[in-house]
């Protein structure tokens, strides 16, 4: 991501405040009115001049800067409510296909996706990839004008309700595995050879990410991203920019729950363990913890900040969202366990007619899920230390082989290549 600077023809980020909040206030419900579904606002900011205030106009944006999405978020909105329901589809794919994709692509998708007409997910893992992305099976077969796709993906977010996603896929096996990857646009809603299946969460819930399965779904050749077996490169952009969503930085600024929480357990609200604590006879030892909890939200709020500064005024690279975005996986399961300690039993306890625990319980119970989304909090680690620090890669033998010869090894009983 480029540094964004304003130009003496552009709105001032001042003016451009006034006059989204006289537009805010004349036209978004307040914080509690649901009388407009999520897409239906999205719509009313697209058709407003406010939905991707930090992409160019010609691709339906406002053509402004993230200041004036954060003064839009921060300062117009303020008390009004705002779709959060389009993140990923703006902040992580758009920015990727904005970043990366053909001409057609960015005119084709990114005024839909902008208004909320189409809804977009990432397909890039695989129930037998683990972490390992670059090992994606699932592949890509040009059969005349056309691609097929066949494979499976898994871990997918709001599959169910998504109109596209962005799928990475194996075109050529005859080179090391980061070299034979592309990526393609794959339409999701009524496609023959597509199925999707959510999957049932630790909470007992039907969770919101899914399994999809590939059989044969045709796709027409101008749906690559970027250019054929070349797909790594976007991967890595597009991952770029789901760590930068993922707490609330950049174009997701705003489209994500960020400051003073940081996308953390509503159960650990500093406020709230203050009550729970004094609904207790006895706060012996949850003081420190409550007052760690406070402490680490400020400090991500400062960070965050910081971060964000530094990547629109071009002096940090967008892999600093790998910062926050570890601090962001390892504090939510930190803080989960401490709001179990300060609610107590009930936090756990629950009557019968209760779908689940909720509260503390259930915060406690999906947290580890924020130090795996967006990349494992080893996955960050490696970021951390090979981009950002400068520290040699570990010894890797399968980046450098044909990816066939990979895959032959694997199936020998003794493992020897």
């Amino acid at each position: 991501m480029t540094a964004q600077t304003e130009n003496a023809t552009m709105e001032s980020v001042e003016d451009f405040t006034h006059r989204a909040r006289t537009w805010v206030i004349a036209n978004l419900p307040v914080l509690g009115d649901d009388s407009l579904s999520e897409r239906e606002l999205q719509a009313l900011l697209f058709d407003g001049g406010f939905a991707g205030i930090a992409m160019p106009s010609q691709y339906g944006g406002a053509g402004l800067t993230l200041r004036h999405q954060q003064a839009f978020f921060d300062e117009a909105a303020a008390g009004h409510r705002v779709p959060r329901s389009f993140c990923v589809s703006i902040a992580m794919l758009g920015a990727t296909l904005l970043e990366t994709a053909s001409e057609v692509l960015k005119n084709r998708h990114l005024p839909r996706i902008l208004r909320g007409d189409e809804q977009w997910i990432q397909l890039l893992s695989e129930p037998s990839g683990g972490s390992d992305m670059a090992a994606a099976l699932t592949r890509l077969d040009r059969a005349g004008d056309d691609w097929v796709l066949n494979g499976a993906k898994m871990w997918s977010t709001s599959a169910t309700v998504a109109d596209w996603g962005m799928c990475l896929a194996r075109t050529d096996f005859s080179v090391p595995k980061h070299a034979g990857l592309s990526m393609v646009c794959v339409p999701l809603k009524n496609v023959k050879g597509v199925t999707i299946a959510p999957i049932r969460q630790a909470n007992g819930v039907e969770a919101d990410f899914c399994q999809e399965f590939f059989d044969d779904v045709h796709i027409p050749a101008d749906h690559i991203v970027g250019e054929v077996n070349e797909g790594w490169k976007v991967a890595k952009a597009l991952l770029a920019h789901e760590r930068l969503a993922a707490t609330g930085a950049a174009h997701g600024y705003g489209l994500a729950d960020r400051f003073d929480g940081l996308g953390s357990a509503p159960s650990a609200d500093p406020t709230a363990l203050v009550k729970a604590a004094q609904r207790r006879r006895s706060t012996e030892g949850l003081r420190h913890q409550i007052a760690d909890a406070y402490i680490e939200r400020k400090v991500a709020k400062f960070a965050g900040e910081r971060i964000d500064t530094g990547i629109r005024i071009g002096a940090l690279q967008a892999s600093w969202g790998s910062v926050d975005k570890l601090h962001l996986g390892m504090n939510v399961p930190r803080e989960s366990k401490v709001a179990l300690a300060v609610h107590g039993c009930d936090g756990v306890i629950w009557d019968g007619d209760e779908p689940m625990v909720g509260g503390a319980g259930e915060d406690w119970v999906v947290s580890r899920g924020v130090a795996l989304g967006g990349g494992s909090n080893e996955m960050q680690r490696n970021l951390i230390s090979e981009g950002l620090l400068g520290l040699p890669r570990e010894p890797s033998v399968d980046t450098r082989i044909p990816f066939s010869e990979v895959l032959r090894s694997r199936r020998r009983p003794d493992g020897d290549a």
